[in-house]
């Protein structure tokens, strides 16, 4: 045999052990998938066990542990919700609607409030809805059934809700001033002075079952009117 078979020989027998290492990786990549691909199905099937059960029943437990904690403080701190009784709010808010309030909150004109009225003395018409008509400072008058804020008629038939003037908000009868002051008065430093806006029939600081109100005695201001649906309103003022 030359030298020139013995090269062709020699290439031979290396193309077969390249053809066979090409087989033999080739088929080592198959059963690595193969063996993959079993493994993978074999934690597809994982039993589902009673303790597997224990967590996420846990898991669901702590989720909505945190949600009620969160809710109840901000009901505690940040917002509440009330129901209108009665008709002194006539005709911006009936009796039955149910309110959203917040708690964070100053005091300021015209806004719509949840007036807690029990006292030291005993005192208490629970939990009243009004309206913010002077604070602290501020002068109210009541003449022929007009009401005044520091020498200024007020409007009663149009009431400030954003940019927006509407007569959506009005007092249906004349103001009677009731018989607790002597009016022009002089609304007190920490409190405000309230007023239904159905005036003929409203219980409010014209009467001496509420009087002058003290601040921290306003425990919110109407945000939000939710029930009845159709009714849905949110309070800009």
């Amino acid at each position: 045999m030359n030298e020139t078979e013995e090269i062709k020989e020699t290439a031979e027998v290396t193309e077969e052990i390249s053809t066979e290492t090409e087989a033999t990786g080739t088929e080592t990549a198959v059963q690595s998938a193969n063996e993959e691909k079993k493994d993978g199905n074999t934690e597809e099937k994982k039993p589902y066990t009673t303790k597997t059960f224990i967590n996420d029943v846990c898991d669901i437990a702590e989720t909505l542990f945190i949600f009620l904690l969160v809710f109840y403080l901000a009901k505690a701190f940040i917002f509440d919700q009330a129901i209108v009784d009665g008709t002194s709010m006539v005709p911006t808010l009936e009796d039955g609607q149910k309110l959203i309030y917040s708690k964070i909150y100053t005091p300021e004109d015209n806004d719509i409030v949840i007036v807690d009225t029990s006292d030291e003395h005993g005192e208490n018409l629970g939990l009243i809805v009004k309206r913010v008509v002077a604070t602290g400072g501020q002068v109210v008058d009541i003449r022929d059934g007009v009401v005044y804020v520091d020498g200024e008629q007020l409007d009663e038939q149009v009431y400030e809700e954003g940019s927006t003037l509407t007569a959506s908000h009005y007092v249906n009868t004349l103001t009677p001033p009731r018989d607790v002051h002597q009016y022009p008065v002089t609304v007190p430093e920490g409190y405000v002075f309230v007023m239904g806006d159905n005036r003929g029939i409203s219980e409010d600081s014209r009467g001496a079952r509420v009087g002058f109100v003290p601040d921290e005695k306003v425990i919110g201001k109407v945000v939000l009117r939710y029930s009845p649906f159709k009714e849905f309103k949110i309070f800009n003022y």
